[in-house]
This record gives structure tokens, sequence and C-alpha cells, in this order.
């Protein structure tokens, strides 16, 4: 088996468990895998990465289905703007500076990941049900943007969904995380789509990997159901500020 078909494995895996754990589709995890350590271009890497995505939050939200743990009306309604932003990025995906969006990527994880890590005081959260109209532009909006971002990086978009429905909507942390990775499908999918029509997906690369993650995702998704708030954010904290750390490196780099 030639090496860097074991590697692209070990991406896939690597993506499936910490992203199936976290709530998050994996894109997160590999994009960098494939551009800084495997060498990879982001215009392939991010082509891969939306399949694998898709892939896995499918497996993935399964599990969170099953245990109740997603808010379906919500999750339609995000996952709608979501696509259709995911579907606008990835087609202006090829006109947009690489450079310029990981920076912008860079400041948008470092402030989601030190609020996340801060959590809010039980008096503040809010109840989706009782709040969805003061809300709900506010989220849509939203959605449509990180949809945009995702697209053009990416990623399933998750990273920056579970702040917005865990700290805005007031989603306990296990339901922003389950509702999360069913978002997850429709939009990464959507996006693939569209990279799959330009021909921009590397099949020898997006195999093995989506290989990889599926072997990950449903036992990152089994032990994400069960674990303790605490222990989520902290990982999520600890995910989000190396990947700002590798995509400002390499923006910089692009950039001077």
């Amino acid at each position: 088996m030639p090496p860097e078909l074991v590697w692209y494995i070990v991406c896939g895996m690597t993506a499936g468990l910490l992203g199936g754990y976290l709530g998050l589709g994996g894109g997160e995890i590999v994009v960098p895998f494939l551009t800084v350590v495997l060498g990879l271009d982001v215009k392939t890497a991010a082509p891969v990465s939306l399949v694998a995505v898709t892939v896995n939050a499918l497996s993935s939200s399964a599990e969170y289905l099953k245990r109740g743990m997603v808010v379906l009306e919500l999750a339609i309604i995000i996952a709608t703007f979501m696509v259709m932003g995911n579907i606008a990025g990835s087609t202006v995906s090829a006109a947009v500076s690489e450079e310029l969006v990981r920076v912008l990527l860079t400041g948008v994880l470092v402030y989601t990941a030190v609020t996340l890590l801060r959590g809010r005081r039980p008096a503040e959260r809010l109840v989706f049900a009782d709040n969805r109209r003061r809300f709900m532009g506010l989220v849509v909006v939203l959605a449509f943007l990180i949809g945009v971002l995702a697209g053009l990086i990416g990623v399933g978009g998750g990273v920056l969904l579970i702040p917005l429905m865990y700290l805005v909507i007031g989603c306990p942390l296990a339901t922003a995380r389950g509702t999360t990775t069913l978002i997850v499908v429709f939009s990464a999918a959507a996006a693939s789509a569209v990279y799959f029509l330009r021909g921009a997906v590397a099949l020898p690369v997006a195999a093995p990997v989506v290989f990889g993650i599926l072997l990950g995702g449903r036992a990152g998704a089994y032990f994400g159901a069960s674990a303790r708030p605490a222990v989520v954010r902290a990982l999520f904290f600890a995910v989000m500020m190396y990947l700002a750390w590798r995509l400002s490196a390499r923006a910089l780099e692009g950039l001077w």
C-alpha cells in the first residue's frame, strides 16, 4: 500500500473521531491535515474535505438523532440558508484569494474559541422556543455567511455553527452539537455538488479520506453523545486555537 494512501486514511480517521466527538463535520481537521501535513494545496484539499465532511456528518448524525439531541425545526431553517451560502462560496472560490480567506477564518476561530470556552452564566442563557422571532433574523444572516465561508475554505461550518446555536440561540451544548451535525450533512453536500460539477474533486485522495472518516465518525459520535460539556468546550478551544495558528502562519507566508 502506498505511504500517501495510508496517510489519507489516517487523515480521515482523525477527522472522523474528533469531528464526531465535537459535533463537527471534520473539515476543520481534513483541510489543515492535507495542506499542512501532506503538502496539498487548498484548492485540492477543500473539495476533498467537503466530500468527506458530508459522509462523516451523515454517519454521525444518526447517533445524535437516535438520542434525541437534534432540534429538527432549527436544523431545517439554518440548513436552508447554509446551503445557499455554501453554493455561493464554492461557486466563487476560484476568484477569491486563498490568503485572505485564511486570515478571515483565523480571526473568527480565535473569537469563537475564547467565547465558547468562557460560556455564559445560567441566567444569561436563551431558549430557542421563546426567542425565535427576536433572534432568527440574525441567525439566518449568520448562517448564510457561515455557509459562504465554509464553501470557500472547504469545511462543513460546524466550528462556527456550534457557537452560534450555543451562545446566540441558547441551545444546550449537547443539542447544539447534534443539530449542527445534521445541518452540515445538507450544507456540505451542496458545496460538494458544485465542486463535482466543476471536476474539482480529486477522487484518488477523496476515496481513502472518506474510508478513514467512516471508520472514525461513528465512534466519535458515540462518545460525543455522552461527553461532559466542560470537556467538549476545552477540546473545542484547543482544536480551534491550533487551527487558527496553522492557518495564520500559512496566510502570512502567502501575503509576505
